[in-house]
């Protein structure tokens, strides 16, 4: 265990010190949603479990930044029948959106700023159907299409910000037909 720690320490004090270097820019920030899916197409679920979000900014042209963000939800619903055995389903939604985006300053001070942003969305759908105790099926089905972004931030500090946002997701296909899926995240970020 200690001969781990021992080369464990070198690499965190390496880590921690280029993040100091960085911690001028401040290029990078990690973010916690609460996401919510809008309208009946989402599927099972609208109430979401946790977002989560990681963007990294890397140009800017006059007041306009630029970067490319990781982004990803997780939506957790169980619907249960009073029947004898009990019958319940389990359904696990998750969304992976990797995107570009621009970021605009709408007020002097900087702290309120005006997000939009251009991606990829990767689904996951999956359910467990189970009677009693025991799994009767498990289904599992995978899906992806294009998504839009629009946000607003505001900056409570000059680490931290609370942040709205929408995402707009168009799947080509779903059981042969067209889908889109609304999301909106209410969340908090820190940047590093």
């Amino acid at each position: 265990m200690m001969a781990a720690m021992k080369k464990l320490l070198p690499l965190l004090s390496l880590f921690i010190a280029l993040c100091s270097i960085q911690a001028q820019d401040r290029n990078w920030s990690a973010e916690v949603n609460y996401p919510v899916s809008i309208g009946d197409d989402f599927g099972a679920s609208n109430q979401g479990l946790i977002g989560f979000g990681l963007k990294y900014k890397f140009a800017s042209s006059g007041n306009w930044t630029f970067g490319a963000s990781l982004d990803g939800a997780w939506f957790s619903t169980e619907f249960g029948s009073d029947s004898d055995p009990p019958q319940i389903a389990k359904v696990r939604d998750l969304l992976i959106q990797p995107r570009f985006f621009a970021a605009l300053p709408l007020s002097k001070n900087r702290r309120f700023h005006f997000l939009s942003g251009l991606g990829w969305t990767v689904y996951r759908n999956k359910t467990e159907n189970l009677v009693g105790d025991q799994s009767i099926s498990n289904e599992e089905n995978w899906n992806s299409g294009f998504n839009g972004n629009l946000g607003l931030t505001y900056a409570v500090s000059s680490r931290w910000f609370v942040q709205l946002q929408y995402d707009y997701i168009y799947f080509a296909r779903v059981n042969r037909l067209y889908r889109l899926i609304g999301l909106v995240k209410l969340g908090v970020g820190f940047r590093f």
